[in-house]
């Protein structure tokens, strides 16, 4: 179905996830513009939006980078653990090259400046529901790194550990059961070589994989 179809617009919902507040209310008012019967919820925390996908997928997910509990890097690698494909626009005001390669290997759709014109930002969103990508030379790499010493579900539990999540609370976030995230985190143990949470942490981040 086209994009600029009514009925397609009439049902489309975004979430807007940034913890700038004066940025999110005026995107919202640029996306009512746009998109004039989309619904669009604004969320400050990255795990709000997380708790809000147990209950409602949006369309699409417009998203920042660098937020004060977890980043949009972290989010973008928890997303294809806890639920289907949701295409996502990062758009931030710190897109170097080396956040482009983070973005696009963590599964971006696309991305944007903050600093866009409001025809850009349609545009771009146009590009990204229609499942192409943003600018059209950017292409999302989903693989787990060739590096990495822990599985792609792994490393999506490890994110939320960061997070400062519980067991419960990863276990209702990737429609996992508590036994199931124990499970990942004992074997995580056993692969870093540690026997706590701080400990697996910090190992983790000296390995570069959070």
């Amino acid at each position: 179905m086209p994009f600029n179809d009514d009925l397609y617009i009439r049902r489309m919902r975004i979430f807007l996830i940034d913890d700038h507040q004066m940025f999110s209310e005026a995107m919202k008012t640029v996306l009512n513009r746009i998109l004039p019967a989309c619904e669009t919820e604004l969320f400050s925390r990255p795990e709000d939006a997380l708790v809000r996908l147990q209950h409602q997928k949006p369309d699409l997910i417009v998203l920042d980078l660098e937020m004060a509990t977890m980043s949009g890097v972290d989010l973008l690698r928890v997303l294809p653990q806890h639920s289907e494909a949701i295409p996502v626009l990062v758009c931030s005001g710190n897109l170097t090259a080396e956040n482009i390669a983070l973005i696009r290997n963590a599964g971006a759709s696309g991305y944007m400046r903050k600093t866009e014109s409001i025809e850009e930002v349609k545009t771009a969103i146009e590009a990204v529901s229609a499942g192409k990508p943003y600018p059209e030379d950017f292409h999302c790499e989903t693989s787990t790194p060739e590096n990495s010493v822990l599985s792609r579900r792994q490393l999506a539990i490890l994110t939320l550990m960061k997070a400062g999540m519980s067991n419960l609370d990863i276990a209702e976030t990737l429609y996992l059961s508590p036994n199931t995230i124990k499970t990942h985190i004992r074997l995580m143990y056993n692969t870093l070589d540690v026997t706590s949470r701080v400990e697996c942490l910090n190992k983790a981040s000296s390995l570069g994989l959070i």
